[in-house]
This record gives structure tokens, sequence and C-alpha cells, in this order.
């Protein structure tokens, strides 16, 4: 009778446990329907699995303030907009991760807007060189005119500009998404069996403590680099004030001079021995105050001549950096040979015609200190948009630029480059 009686009890502690694991389960997949991101109330569009050469990598989900299938819409619309990614792959290098980021925005995004938010681009590639793995969470969140915010696990790892994150969402509903399944399945095109799995396994996906703490440290981090630039700010305050502080000792010495002369004059009506001893004396004083005067200005006049070279050699300076990035990029342009024949036919060999299969391009460079890619744009055209957009796009495979030389002022240097392209040879 005993082991009858437990028999049934545990029975029943199983079905309990079954039934607390089923509406665990369901809860997670309701709270996956919906998503709250600065204060906005988010609908679930869609689920897809992103996969590279037949390996999962993520779960991506597309949260919107009102769900829709039409691509252009779900990218145009306005409000907050979430695009959130579970990872499914055992690891992910974030050296990989930073090159498929830039690869799928150029290839899913006219190149002019690409150029034209260059920075930003490259800083959310940059926020997502990370090292990823099974479990971990991303999500790229839309604040309209204010940001794009990248977290990780739930810790924001860094902002960069509003005008990203339709490029972003391009490479999952663009002209060249992971797969076209993938995109049907992001506009919420798919049978509601395969929505409730895709939920289920969503719900399902979720980062270790401990990879969440990594990414508290990452923010702690964050935290601290803000302080080391703010403490930098007063070191460059205290210097401006120990400037002004010379200034006005200088001021003070030349009005001590000024006085010096009166006293002179003064002492003229004094008797001869007391007007020479007082002479005396203060031409004393005069040459030492004269003597640290010229030191100090000895010591400016220095200063001033470590700030850098002279207009001449500055411009010496910008024509050889100038040069130096042409030279660096030209290596990089791959002519189109097979659009150029797939439009003109092989002609283009036989009879090659300036404005259809070669001629001169100008683009305009803008990079960073660092030579980093700020911005290009199209100076001239060859009159063959094929040759401009080959000469566009490999712009970012050029990246980076020699950095700029230290004598040149500015956040950024900006030239114009002159490319000739030659014919196609047989």
């Amino acid at each position: 009778m005993a082991a009858l009686l437990m028999k049934k009890f545990i029975q029943v502690i199983s079905y309990l446990f079954a039934v607390s694991v089923l509406f665990a389960f369901s809860g997670k997949a309701t709270a996956a329907e919906q998503t709250t991101v600065a204060g906005a109330t988010l609908e679930l569009n869609g689920l897809g699995v992103h996969s590279e050469l037949r390996n999962e990598w993520f779960l991506n989900g597309l949260y919107l303030t009102n769900t829709t299938d039409d691509a252009e819409e779900a990218v145009s619309s306005s409000g907050v907009k979430r695009m959130e990614l579970r990872v499914l792959a055992d690891n992910l290098s974030g050296r990989r991760l930073k090159r498929f980021w830039i690869e799928r925005i150029k290839n899913n995004n006219e190149a002019s807007s690409v150029l034209s938010n260059a920075k930003s681009v490259r800083d959310f590639a940059t926020l997502m060189d990370q090292d990823l793995v099974s479990g971990d969470s991303v999500t790229i969140d839309l604040l309209p005119g204010d940001a794009t915010v990248i977290s990780i696990n739930g810790s924001e790892v860094g902002r960069t500009a509003p005008e990203a994150f339709p490029l972003i969402l391009r490479t999952w509903v663009g002209d060249r998404p992971p797969s076209s399944e993938f995109k049907d399945a992001i506009l919420g095109e798919t049978s509601g069996a395969q929505r409730s799995a895709l939920i289920t396994r969503f719900s399902a996906v979720q980062p270790s403590s401990a990879r969440i703490a990594k990414f508290d440290q990452a923010a702690i981090a964050a935290r601290e680099e803000e302080e080391r630039q703010q403490r930098e700010e007063e070191e460059r305050k205290q210097k401006e004030l120990e400037e002004q502080k010379r200034l006005e000792e200088q001021q003070k010495l030349e009005e001590q001079q000024k006085l010096l002369e009166e006293q002179q004059k003064q002492a003229a009506a004094d008797q001869k021995a007391e007007e020479e001893a007082e002479a005396e004396r203060l031409r004393r004083e005069l040459e030492e105050a004269k003597r640290q005067l010229a030191e100090q200005q000895q010591a400016a006049e220095a200063a001033k001549v470590a700030q850098g070279p002279s207009p001449e050699e500055l411009s010496k300076i910008r024509n050889q950096y100038s040069s130096a990035l042409g030279a660096h990029y030209v290596p990089y342009f791959e002519y189109p040979q097979r659009d150029i024949f797939r439009r003109h036919g092989k002609s283009a060999l036989m009879r090659p015609r300036k404005g259809q299969t070669h001629g001169d391009v100008s683009i305009s460079i803008e990079v960073d200190r660092e030579g980093e890619l700020v911005g290009g744009s199209l100076v001239s055209s060859s009159g063959e948009k094929i040759l401009d957009d080959a000469v566009m796009n490999a712009l970012f495979d050029s990246v980076p630029f020699p950095a700029m030389p230290e004598e040149l002022p500015g956040d950024t240097f900006k030239t114009t480059v002159s490319i000739s392209i030659p014919a196609p040879q047989m």
C-alpha cells in the first residue's frame, strides 16, 4: 500500500512540474510578442533564422510600432524600432562580425547613402566588434532624432547616429537579405505554427549570468573612459588658467616699468647723492624686471615655434598627404569588366569609347586622424555610372588610409583625388 501511495505521489509531482514548465514557456513566448523601448510598446513583426554557409548564426526578431509585410514601410515608417539578435552559433568572432556588417550594409544600400553616413556606419561596425557566444542577445534600437543604441545582454555598449538604423535594417529586408525565406519571416509571412515554434525557440535563448556580468563590466569601462575625458578637459582648463596668470604677470611687469620711469623723473628734484643712489637702485630693479620679461618672451616665442610648421610648410604637407591618399586608394580599384560587357557588349574591347568603357573620375575623400573614412562623394563623373559606382565602392575596400600627419590641424582631412580609368584590354 505504501509503495502504491508513493507511486501516485511521484506521478502527481511530475504532472505539476510539467504544467509549471509549460506555463513558464508560455509566459516567455507571450513576452516575446511585445517589447518596450524608451517607453514605447512595440509589436513583434516577424522572426527568422539567419544562417551563413548552412550554419545557424542568429535567431532575429523585428519589433515595430505597427506591424507590416511591406519591406520599404518597415524601413521608412516613423517611430521607435528594435532589431534583436539571439546567438545560436557556439561562437562568433568580433573581427568577423565587424566585416560582416560592413559588407551587408554596402550590398543592401545605395553607395551614396552609405558614403554620406560613413562615420555612423563605421561606428556601428566597431561597436559590433564583440566576441559573441551561444545565448547572447544583441539589441539595436532606433530612438528617432536621437540615436541608434546598441546593447548586448542588457548593457548598452554604445550609440551612433539614428540615420544608421535604416541602413542596418535593409540588411534583413533589402534586395540581398540572408535568404528570401528569412526576409519573408521577418516581414511576418509565416504560418501560425511556424511563428509559434520560432517564438518558443526565441524565448529559450538566454545569456548566462557570466555573460551578463561581462557586459556590465563593459558599461563600467565606458563610464571610466568618460571620466578620463572629463579629467583631460579639467587639465586643459588648468593650463589655460596658468597661461592667463602668465599674461597677468607680464602686464604687471610692464606697469612696474612705467612706475619706475616716473620715479626716475621725480628723483631729479632730490639731492644729487640721493638721486644717484635711488636711480641706481631703480636701475637694478628695472634691469632685473627686463631680464625676467625677456626670459618669458623667449619662452613664449619658443612655445610659439613648437606649435607647428609655417603656412608654406603646412601647404607642402597637405599636398604630400593628399598624394599619399590617392596613391593608397588606386590599387583597390577593380575594373568592372563584367558589368561593362553586360551593358556595352564585346564591342567594348574592339571599340572602346571614352565615357562608356573608360574615362576620368574625380572623387572627394574625407578621413579622420587615424585614416578612417569619414565621407566621400563623386566630384566629376566619367560619363558611365558603372565606372563611377566601382570607383565609389572601392573607397570602403581601401580603409584604413594612411593616418593624418601630426603637423596637420583639425579632426579630419578632405581632398579630391582624380582617377584615370583605362580602356579594357584584349
